[in-house]
């Protein structure tokens, strides 16, 4: 029999209708190209007897529930090439987040006066809303930005241009992931070797880390807690096809971020969004999840690795305690653009290292929402 060679391992991913549905089948079109899987299972989870033996041996174990997860996933982050088009992690993001938006507008500045580095008038506003994110061409640049208000044609949006939009220039919508109170979604997700299949199915998408290095592409990982594993004939057949969405992503060569409306030279950025979602299996009778629930507080965190330079842009904030809007866009290329928007987000001050070489700074910041059942601690544009 041949050997199973990971690096031919194809994975498929789905978000489901019904929690654990035994009879989920896969497409070719769920198809997702990653870097690693790594699923945990234990069907007994077998615990040693804790009665009195004649001897020093163990003699009996006892069953126990048994628990899935997904202990990591790894992928590229990965737009899919085309504006509105949706990428080969859709499903997962939207699992993550709990919301997705996808709005097709194509419309242009108003001729109606001058605006600002924050607000103008379009000539369309209809299907868009606040907190979408909208992909603003100024000077032939494309500038991802989410908006904060909308009163008639008037749109607001932060963080600020580098300068006010001109008449005609493009304005269009996004695609843009967000958070929400509940978070009831699944996935399932299968992975196929030469020899060997195996199917998580409930997972609950409870943490995701988005990381963004300057001399990589954009990555993510996904991990949490699954109602089942399933291998051999419980695994549905492998699709026969493997169909992939878009070419190669942007990577930290393109791209910026912005401390509130500062550009701010970065080394690598990393945003953990940590759901608290646990698979509902601790009651009596009960050895198989029933259902995935949020069990605390959703936390979001930024990392940011810097040079130590620029004192007036984040560290003096950081030390009296002012939080700041971070938006951080990788790549200019429309259908091909990443971007994070944190509207609030409260920094630790970073000890500094004492190397030989470049002094750096190592940024931990808690996101917060800007205000009570706003659930915006972070969004997630692709555009």
């Amino acid at each position: 029999m041949a050997l199973n060679l990971g690096s031919a391992g194809k994975l498929f991913v789905k978000k489901e209708g019904t929690y654990a549905d035994p009879a989920v089948t896969f497409a070719a079109t769920d198809a997702l190209r990653h870097i690693s899987f790594i699923p945990a299972f234990q069907p007994l989870n077998r615990v040693i007897s804790p009665e009195k033996t004649a001897a020093a041996g163990v003699t009996a174990r006892f069953d126990r529930r048994r628990t899935a997860a997904l202990s990591s996933l790894e992928a590229v982050l990965r737009p899919s090439g085309v504006l509105n088009t949706l990428p080969e992690a859709d499903e997962l993001f939207e699992c993550a987040f709990g919301s997705k938006r996808n709005v097709t507008l194509s419309t242009t500045i108003a001729v109606a006066g001058a605006g600002t580095t924050t607000q103008d008038d379009f000539t369309s506003v209809t299907g868009l809303a606040v907190g979408d994110a909208i992909l603003l061409t100024r000077n032939s640049v494309k500038y991802v930005r989410v908006i904060t208000a909308i009163a008639g044609s008037s749109v607001t949006w932060a963080p600020a241009l580098p300068s006010a939009m001109a008449d005609g220039e493009s304005v269009k919508g996004c695609l843009t992931y967000s958070c929400t109170t509940t978070l009831g979604l699944s996935l399932a997700i299968a992975h196929y070797l030469a020899n060997f299949k195996e199917m998580l199915l409930g997972l609950g998408a409870n943490e995701l880390t988005m990381t963004f290095d300057g001399n990589e592409e954009p990555r993510f990982s996904l991990s949490g807690q699954a109602a089942d594993d399933k291998t051999a004939t419980d695994v549905p057949a492998e699709p026969g096809a493997f169909t992939t969405v878009g070419g190669n992503p942007p990577s930290g060569l393109i791209g910026e971020l912005l401390v509130n409306n500062t550009a701010y030279l970065f080394k690598r950025c990393e945003v953990m969004l940590s759901n608290s979602l646990r698979a509902r299996n601790s009651e009596y009778g009960v050895s198989v999840a029933t259902e995935s629930y949020r069990d605390g507080k959703r936390e979001v965190k930024c990392s940011l690795t810097t040079f130590v330079e620029n004192q007036a842009t984040l560290y003096d904030l950081a030390r009296v305690g002012t939080p700041v809007s971070i938006l951080k866009q990788t790549g200019r290329t429309e259908g091909n653009i990443i971007a994070l928007y944190l509207p609030k987000v409260d920094f630790d001050v970073p000890a500094i290292d004492d190397p030989d070489e470049a002094v750096s700074w190592s940024w931990t910041g808690t996101a917060l929402a800007t205000a009570d059942g706003n659930n915006d601690e972070v969004r997630l544009a692709l555009a």
